[in-house]
C-alpha cells in the first residue's frame, strides 16, 4: 500500500470532502459516515491499489490518520455494511448531485434548436464467476457474453468553462439474479419516457433500434441507425387478393427505401436516391454532404415487439432519415428521428454532444479499480450499489475537475487541461481528510442481545 504524504489538506481536498458530505445529507446519519469513508477512499486511489476490494481499501485510507487498529477495523466494517445494508436510495443521491451542481451556477445545459440533450447509454461492470450473479453482458475481447452488472445511464449534457460535462439523471441497474437483456432494455425505455422533459431530446447510439424507441413512446429522439437499415416509402398496407387460390394476404408491405448501399453475396445493392441533398459546414469550416429522406416509415418487421394496440399508429408515423458524409470518416453517420422539423445540422450537433456520457463509466471504472470496473463484493445488493456509486461520484469528480485550475502532472505536462485524471493524481498524493461533520450516531444498544441469542429462532 502507498503512504500518503503528510501535507496539510489544501482548499481542493476540503472542497471535495465538503461536496461528498453535502451529497450524503440525504442518507441516514450512521450510513453516511460509512459511505463517506468509502467514497473518500475511492477518490484517494486506495480502491485502485486494492483492485476493487472494499475493506482493504477503506482500512488503508483510515490508517493514515487512525492509529488504533480496533477503531480502524470497526470503521472499515461500518463502511462495508453501509454499502450493502444501509437504508438509502441511489436515485436520491443522483438528484442531490444534480441539485448541488445546478445551484453552483457554473454548469450550463447545452441546447441545440431549443432542445436540451439527454443521452442514453449502457455500461457493464464485469465480474468473475459469482454464484449469485446471473446477468451477463457482451465482452468484445472474449467475443462472447461474460458475467457482468449492466447499468443503463440516462444523463444530461452541459458545459463548464468550455468543457462538456455529463450529469447522471437516472441509473437503471439490471437484476443480477436473471439474464434477460430484452426486459432490461424495456425497463430503460420506460425510464427514459418518464425522465424526458418537453424541451429535452433523447440521443441513442447504435445499440438501440429506432423502432424500439418510438414503440416505447419516445418521439423526441435521435437514434444512430445501422448501416444496412431499411424503411418503407409509404405506410404499410395489406396487398389486395390477386387470386382465388391460396390464403388471403394478412401481412403489411411497403416499397423499400435503402439509405446506404449494401453488399450481399458479392453483389452491391445500390442506395435509393435521397429526397434532398445539402452541404453543411461544421465549426472548423469542413464541408459535409448530407442526404435527407423527409418521410419514411417503419417496416412491419421493425414492429414485431410493439403492442398490437399501437401498431396502427406506428405504421402511420413519418420518420426523417439523415446520412452525413464527413470526409474525416470512412463511413457516413446515419441518423433517424421522428422530429421532421429537426434540421440536419442540428441532428449532427445533437449526436456529437452525446459523447460526454461515455466519460461517466470511464471515470467510475477508473476510481473503482483502475479501469475495467472490477469489484469484489458478493452480496446481490452490493453488486448493484457499488458500481452505481462509482458512476454517481465519478460524475461529481469530473464536474469538480472542470471547475478547478488544472494540476501539472510533471515537467512533461505542457498542455494543461482541467481533467479528472490530473485531479486524481493530486488526490493520490495528498489524500482526502477524514470527515469531521459526519460521525457515529449515538444509539442505545446495550439492552440488545448479542451473538447467538440475537439470531436464535423463538421456540414454538
Amino acid at each position: 500500500m502507498k503512504t500518503i504524504q503528510g501535507n496539510t489538506p489544501t482548499q481542493v481536498e476540503d472542497r471535495i470532502l465538503a461536496l461528498i458530505e453535502e451529497t450524503l445529507e440525504v442518507v441516514p446519519k450512521g450510513t453516511a459516515l460509512g459511505l463517506c469513508d468509502l467514497i473518500s477512499a475511492m477518490f484517494s486511489g486506495y480502491f485502485i491499489e486494492a483492485g476493487g476490494a472494499v475493506v482493504p481499501a477503506v482500512e488503508a485510507y483510515l490508517s493514515q490518520e487512525i492509529d488504533d487498529e480496533e477503531e480502524r477495523a470497526a470503521r472499515s466494517r461500518r463502511a462495508a455494511k453501509a454499502l450493502t445494508y444501509g437504508s438509502y436510495n441511489l436515485g436520491e443521491l443522483i438528484d442531490k448531485v444534480r441539485e448541488i451542481v445546478v445551484e453552483e451556477g457554473v454548469w450550463e445545459p447545452i441546447k441545440v434548436q431549443g432542445y436540451r440533450i439527454m443521452p442514453v447509454d449502457g455500461t457493464a461492470y464485469r465480474r468473475a464467476a459469482v454464484k449469485k450473479l446471473e446477468s451477463k453482458a457482451y465482452c468484445a475481447e472474449a467475443n462472447r457474453a461474460k458475467p457482468a452488472v449492466s447499468i443503463g445511464m440516462i444523463a444530461t449534457v452541459g458545459e463548464v468553462k468550455g468543457q462538456r460535462v455529463a450529469l447522471l439523471k437516472k441509473a437503471v441497474v439490471t437484476d443480477v439474479e436473471s439474464n434477460d437483456s430484452v426486459a432490461d432494455k424495456e425497463t430503460l425505455y420506460k425510464q427514459v419516457a418518464l425522465c424526458l422533459g418537453e424541451d429535452e431530446i433523447g440521443v441513442f447510439d447504435a445499440g438501440f433500434g429506432l423502432g424500439e424507441v418510438v414503440s416505447a413512446g419516445i418521439e423526441q429522439c435521435v437514434v444512430r441507425l445501422a448501416l444496412n437499415c431499411t424503411f418503407g416509402k409509404t405506410p404499410g398496407e395489406i396487398p389486395e387478393r390477386s387470386s382465388n387460390k391460396g390464403r388471403t394476404p394478412t401481412q403489411y408491405k411497403a416499397e423499400i427505401v435503402r439509405p446506404l448501399p449494401r453488399t450481399h453475396g458479392g453483389n452491391t445493392i445500390p442506395a435509393d436516391r435521397a429526397d434532398e441533398i445539402r452541404i453543411i459546414t461544421d465549426d472548423t469550416g469542413q464541408e459535409m454532404a448530407v442526404h435527407i429522406w423527409h418521410k419514411v416509415y417503419l417496416l412491419e418487421r421493425q414492429l414485431d415487439k410493439a403492442d398490437e394496440s399501437k401498431k396502427e399508429d406506428l405504421r402511420q408515423l413519418p420518420l426523417k432519415v439523415i446520412a452525413i458524409y464527413d470526409p474525416a470518416y470512412d463511413t457516413p453517420l446515419l441518423l433517424g428521428t421522428p422530429l421532421l422539423s429537426l434540421t440536419p445540422d442540428a441532428a449532427r450537433k445533437i449526436y456529437d454532444n452525446r459523447w460526454p456520457v461515455e466519460g461517466l463509466p470511464q471515470t467510475g471504472k477508473y476510481i473503482l479499480s483502475g479501469g475495467g470496473g472490477t469489484h469484489y463484493v458478493h452480496h446481490p445488493t452490493a453488486m448493484q450499489r457499488l458500481p452505481t456509486l462509482s458512476l454517481i461520484f465519478g460524475s461529481l469528480l469530473k464536474y469538480v475537475a472542470a471547475t478547478l485550475p488544472p494540476f501539472r502532472t510533471g515537467f512533461w505536462d505542457r498542455a494543461l487541461k482541467p481533467t479528472y485524471g490530473r485531479l486524481l493524481r493530486r488526490l493520490k498524493k495528498v489524500g482526502i481528510p477524514l470527515s469531521t461533520q459526519l460521525f457515529k450516531k449515538d444509539s442505545v444498544t446495550a439492552h440488545l442481545p448479542l451473538g447467538y441469542e440475537a439470531i436464535r429462532l423463538a421456540t414454538a
